[in-house]
């Protein structure tokens, strides 16, 4: 197989897998519980291979998962990391390296979801995360902030819409994802 058909077939390939996250996510979104929505996002963020910001193809099998606003404000990310890329070609452009989903630079190899604590239509999702690929390994807890979408009385439909970063070391994330991402 030629390369330039090889790459055709890998593009055709993942975009099938996309497509079929997208129509897993929005057949299974509506009926979990907060905790649920947050492993099947990390499930997702690892089946694309997600590390920093989601790239276009990435978007559509994450959308379900995220509220508008966490959404709008990882398609501003992009933009502005675009942006500067374009305009400095030789530098490093924000959004570059980090995974933007951990506390952590080089993220996370295991997480499990801990107890929640809910607050009307916000359920607070701590996510304990460890790095077993340093040296000593690296642990913390990271909280995902999940609110129910839902119009009108309908059935509960559970989002993220922010991360709250929980690492204490000189160098990470701090905050929460939004304000990284400087939403507009």
């Amino acid at each position: 197989m030629s390369l330039s058909l090889r790459r055709v077939w890998l593009r055709a390939a993942a975009g099938t897998i996309t497509s079929a996250l997208l129509l897993v996510a929005c057949a299974k979104t509506k009926d979990l519980a907060p905790s649920d929505v947050v492993v099947q996002f990390y499930v997702t963020l690892e089946l694309t291979g997600v590390r920093t910001l989601p790239d276009p193809r990435a978007m559509p099998a994450l959308e379900p998962y995220l509220t508008p606003e966490l959404y709008a404000g990882l398609q501003h990310a992009r933009h502005q990391r675009d942006s500067a890329a374009a305009a400095s070609p030789t530098e490093k452009p924000p959004f570059a390296d980090g995974n933007l989903f951990s506390s952590l630079f080089e993220g996370h190899s295991t997480y499990v979801v801990q107890k929640t604590a809910a607050r009307g239509d916000t359920v607070a999702v701590p996510v304990a995360f460890s790095n077993t690929d340093q040296t000593p390994a690296v642990q913390w807890t990271d909280t995902l902030v999940v609110v129910n979408t839902a119009v009108d009385g309908a059935e509960p439909r559970w989002r993220v819409a922010d991360l709250r970063y929980g690492g204490d070391w000189e160098f990470g994330y701090r905050g929460s994802l939004l304000k990284v991402l400087g939403s507009p």
